[in-house]
């Protein structure tokens, strides 16, 4: 789990570096909401029942990495003095 967590926040950079920490605040603050909502879930089922909710969520995070479509390319990310730097995504 400690490796999933540093995963994601190992994304968040690469999102867009002149709003990192305003994405990374969003990141850990849904964390807690995901947090709070599994728990809330476990207080209303089983121990087992909340394990296959687990793995279920965990199917639909699965499935909507494989279909969604990552930038290919470049991006342009504008700095604050107006330029423009183009980043090579592939």
């Amino acid at each position: 789990m400690q490796s999933g967590e540093g995963a994601v926040f190992a994304v968040v950079p690469l999102i867009k570096r002149r709003m990192t920490g305003q994405i990374a605040g969003m990141t850990g603050a849904y964390g807690n909401v995901g947090a709070v909502t599994f728990l809330t879930i476990l207080s209303f089922v089983d121990y087992s029942t909340f394990f296959y909710v687990i793995a279920a969520t965990a199917l639909v995070g699965l499935f909507t990495l494989i279909f969604m479509d990552e930038p290919r390319g470049q991006i342009a990310e504008v700095a604050e003095d107006g330029t423009v730097h183009m980043i090579d995504v592939s």
